[in-house]
C-alpha cells in the first residue's frame, strides 16, 4: 500500500472541501495529530479507509489514486434512486432515509447502528401512562431535527440554523398570540379539521357551524379572524336575499404538521433517540436577537 499517495489523497480531498485536519478527524473517531501524520506520509488503518472515503465524499478507489474514484454527485445519486421507486412509495423512503442520516450526524459514523425503523409510532410513558410519539431528535450547531421513524406512521424536519438565527424569521409576537388565541376558541379546531377533510374549497358560516355544532356567529367571527391572519381565503358570495362571505382553504398542507409538531411540545422533552453533541447543548436553541443584554428590546414587545 502506498501510503505517501494516500495521504496526498486525503489530504488533496479534504482541502477541496474547504475541511480542516481537526474535523476530518473528528468525523472518522481519530485525533488531529493522526491526520497529520497521513498527510505527512503515513496511511489509515485499513479498517478507516472506507469511513475516511465516505466523509471526503469519495470511493476507496480514490484514495489508492485510482480511476474512477472520483468523487460522487449525491443529488444525482438521489434522484436516479426516487426515480426507480413508485410515487407513492416515495414519501416513506426520503422518511427512511432521514433516519439513516439522523444516525450518522456525529462523527461521521451511526449511533445507532442496531436500531432500525419502529413498528409503531407511539410509546408509553412510564411516568404518566400517557401514550407519546416516538420522535428522535438532533440537535448540533449546524440546526436541529425532528423526525419520527415507524412502519405505522413517520415525518421528517430538517431546520439548518440560518446565520441570522431562527428567530429572525418568526413571524411578529402579535400575530402568533392572534393566532393562537383564534385556535383556542371553541369550535376553531373543528373548523379547520372539517375544512381538510372536504374537498369542497369554500363554505358560508352556516355551513360549518351545522357541521361542527357551533353556533353560527361565533363561526363568522373565528372564520373572518382566520382570514384576517391569511389562514383562509374570504371571498364575497352573491344569495338570492343579498350579499355573503364563504371562505376556504389556501389548498395548504400546514395544518398536518402543525398538529404533529403541537403534540411533540406537549411530550416534556421525551425522545426515542436524542443526540446533542458537539457545542448543540452548549448554546440556546434561539440566539438572541430580539433580547440586548438580557432585556427584550421595545421593538419587539407587541
Amino acid at each position: 500500500m502506498d501510503s505517501c499517495l494516500i495521504g496526498e489523497q486525503i489530504a488533496r480531498y479534504r482541502k477541496a472541501l474547504n475541511m480542516t485536519q481537526e474535523e476530518l478527524g473528528k468525523a472518522v473517531g481519530v485525533s488531529t495529530q493522526a491526520v497529520s501524520r497521513w498527510e505527512n506520509g503515513g496511511a489509515p488503518d485499513m479498517a478507516l479507509l472506507p469511513a475516511v472515503a465516505d466523509r471526503l465524499g469519495v470511493t476507496v478507489d480514490a484514495l489508492f489514486g485510482r480511476e474512477g474514484g472520483e468523487k460522487m454527485d449525491i443529488h444525482d445519486a438521489v434522484a436516479r434512486w426516487l426515480a426507480g421507486m413508485p410515487i407513492k412509495d416515495r414519501f416513506d423512503q426520503f422518511c427512511r432515509l432521514s433516519w439513516t442520516v439522523a444516525k450518522n450526524m456525529v462523527a461521521g459514523r451511526s449511533v445507532f447502528p442496531d436500531m432500525g425503523y419502529m413498528e409503531k409510532c407511539e410509546l408509553k410513558d412510564e411516568e404518566s401512562g400517557d401514550c407519546v410519539l416516538a420522535t428522535s431528535m438532533v440537535w448540533l450547531d449546524g440546526g436541529i431535527m425532528l423526525n419520527l421513524h415507524s412502519d405505522e406512521m413517520s415525518f421528517a424536519s430538517v431546520w439548518p440554523m440560518p446565520e441570522a438565527g431562527y428567530e429572525a424569521f418568526f413571524a411578529p409576537r402579535g400575530d402568533y398570540r392572534r393566532l393562537f388565541a383564534a385556535l383556542a376558541r371553541p369550535g376553531c379546531l373543528e373548523t379547520l379539521e372539517y375544512l381538510h377533510s372536504r374537498t369542497c374549497r369554500m363554505y358560508v358560516p352556516g355551513t360549518i357551524a351545522k357541521a361542527v355544532e357551533t353556533p353560527v356567529e361565533e363561526i363568522a367571527a373565528i372564520l373572518n379572524e382566520l382570514a384576517e391572519l391569511k389562514v383562509l381565503k374570504k371571498t364575497d358570495l352573491q344569495l338570492e336575499d343579498g350579499m355573503t362571505q364563504a371562505y376556504g382553504l389556501f389548498n395548504g398542507v400546514e395544518l398536518v404538521p402543525f398538529l404533529y409538531l403541537a403534540r411533540c411540545m406537549m411530550q416534556y422533552g421525551q425522545y426515542l433517540v436524542k443526540i446533542n453533541m458537539e457545542g448543540g447543548s452548549q448554546r440556546p436553541l434561539l440566539e438572541g436577537a430580539r433580547w440586548k443584554d438580557g432585556k427584550e428590546t421595545k421593538d419587539e414587545k407587541k
